[in-house]
């Protein structure tokens, strides 16, 4: 698994197979949507990509409203670490 935080530093990734999401928690519905980009992904010798936000959209769209408040399951870093298993390059936006 490699994380990046932009970007700039991203490598180049050959046929990415993405997915998008906050991804809060990493549970069942997230590892069956993840199981499934890596199966496509090793079907089209490609690598599989979820790309994630930080903070959480909500926060900066409507600070003042929907996002005020809002509590996470997950840190950042405690998601990485629940994700660390799966075969995936993490950008974070």
């Amino acid at each position: 698994m490699k994380v990046f935080y932009g970007f700039d530093n991203l490598e180049k990734i050959n046929n990415p197979v993405i997915t998008t999401g906050t991804f809060d928690g990493v549970h069942f519905g997230h590892k069956t949507i993840l199981r499934r980009i890596n199966s496509l992904a090793k079907k089209y010798n490609g690598g599989s990509v979820l790309i994630s936000f930080y903070p959480h959209p909500r926060k900066v769209l409507y600070p003042d409203t929907k996002g005020k408040g809002l509590q996470m399951i997950t840190t950042r870093q405690e998601k990485i670490e629940l994700l660390e298993k799966e075969d995936l390059i993490i950008l974070y936006w």
